[in-house]
């Protein structure tokens, strides 16, 4: 399976949710096979369509695991909402919902889910945002684990820096994560989110994290955080791919060549180094998909293998 990466709006990564462990793996799931690139997508396009198998085998679960969980997540996610905060201006606050509509399939067990119109301004042809490989959160075991990791990973992006240290008043942070009316212990929020935080990231991210505190009583978080060697993932798999292009021309087979090609060209197209119109890009991420679940590209038609060739073609990647 190639690699997910979650790309999303700063703005998006310190609203307010509460969204459980499972139903935040879905959303970055989904949100990973999105095409940020497009700046008006359609329905279609902010649609994800997968199969419990292939999500089952990215989250390490079993089949009926999987399959469970995807059925309560994606039921309870229709009653969650998101809100932005905005400290000036007329407008104050903003609610809306994750997703609009999902449809389990049962005879190929596939799950369709379509992302909320207002929510696409988060996740398609952003100005400020992040971006973290979806394997780094995976294993995450507390549903705020991934919230303070987006956090902290917005404020590295804003510095410029992989190793800071990161204030928030303990109001504020609460606030963030929508726990202001609970755990007034300061030992009790300590035990039941600072320490299952800490533990998260640094076991299974490509964080390392200390939490300090601050204040008689303390009123203040200093988290201080740094991140392994920053890697640009589209940059790293271009310098991988140029590297090896002289071998791989001498020993790709033809069917993996035409991969090769579908990769460059949504790396380019992610990049911004060329720009495909809306039907090639929901045609290429969706053979992408294809191609991942299957391993190969022999459920291609031939009309279908002709128009990839010929996008492909257009943009100097066969």
């Amino acid at each position: 399976m190639s690699e997910l990466v979650v790309f999303k709006a700063n703005e998006l990564a310190v609203s307010r949710y509460d969204l459980t462990e499972h139903e935040t793996k879905l959303i970055l799931f989904c949100v990973a096979k999105l095409n940020p690139t497009l700046e008006a997508p359609t329905e279609e396009q902010r649609t994800v369509t997968f199969s419990c198998a292939e999500y089952a085998n990215f989250m390490g679960l079993s089949y009926e695991n999987a399959w469970g969980r995807l059925n309560t997540a994606t039921s309870d996610l229709f009653k969650r909402s998101v809100e932005l905060i905005y400290p000036t201006g007329a407008v104050s606050k903003r609610i809306f919902n994750w997703a609009e509509f999902a449809e389990f399939n049962r005879e190929n067990q596939n799950v369709t889910l379509i992302f909320s119109k207002y929510i696409q301004p988060l996740l398609f042809h952003l100005k400020k945002f992040i971006k973290y490989n979806l394997e780094h959160v995976k294993a995450f075991e507390n549903k705020y684990s991934m919230r303070v990791y987006e956090w902290l990973l917005k404020e590295l992006t804003q510095k410029k820096t992989h190793k800071a240290n990161i204030e928030i008043s303990i109001k504020e942070f609460k606030f963030m994560l929508m726990i202001e009316d609970k755990y007034a212990a300061l030992g009790d929020f300590t035990k039941r989110i600072l320490k299952p935080i800490a533990k998260d990231l640094n076991t299974y991210s490509n964080m390392k994290l200390a939490i300090e505190k601050r204040g008689r009583p303390a009123d203040t978080l200093i988290f201080q955080v740094e991140l392994d060697k920053q890697i640009d993932l589209v940059t790293e798999l271009a310098k991988d791919q140029a590297s090896k292009k002289e071998d791989k021309t001498i020993r790709l087979t033809p069917e993996n060549r035409l991969h090769e090609g579908l990769k460059t060209t949504l790396h380019d197209a992610l990049t911004a180094k060329i720009q495909l119109n809306n039907f090639e890009a929901k045609f290429l991420s969706d053979m992408q998909s294809k191609y991942d679940l299957n391993g190969s590209f022999s459920w291609l038609t031939e009309k279908q293998r002709t128009t990839l060739e010929n996008i492909l073609m257009k943009y100097g990647r066969s």
